[in-house]
């Protein structure tokens, strides 16, 4: 006799569909969807079973969503820097967070010597 296999919440038969067996319980794909999966920190949508999960620092994204602040290039397989709530690619990392020319109001980047000059009135 086979035994009975059915989704944890809804209490529907899993038998010839597909499911998802988390902690020793069983679920189908819309219970995961709505009780299991994790929320997206950007889109706030749950990440469903078949999408690419990241996570950095108890924060989950879909990789879709995985995107620079700044320029939307995504860092899904990146280098990135988290600064106030935001994610940011190496590349507008200088941007944001660095020293600017006074002359020229470029970013400084990192690994790039500035230099302090001070203006001295001259009397004859």
């Amino acid at each position: 006799m086979n035994e009975r296999l059915d989704c944890h919440y809804c209490k529907e038969s899993l038998h010839g569909s597909k499911y998802i067996e988390k902690d020793k319980l069983h679920c189908c794909i819309k219970c995961y969807d709505k009780f299991i999966a994790n929320t997206c920190f950007v889109c706030r949508k749950p990440i469903s079973f078949d999408s690419k999960e990241l996570h950095h620092s108890d924060r989950y994204w879909h990789e879709s969503c995985f995107r620079c602040f700044h320029c939307s290039r995504s860092l899904a397989n990146d280098s990135f820097c988290i600064k106030n709530e935001r994610i940011t690619c190496t590349n507008c990392l200088p941007r944001t967070d660095s020293s600017t020319c006074h002359s020229c109001r470029r970013p400084i980047k990192p690994g790039h010597s500035h230099i302090l000059y001070s203006l001295h009135n001259l009397t004859d």
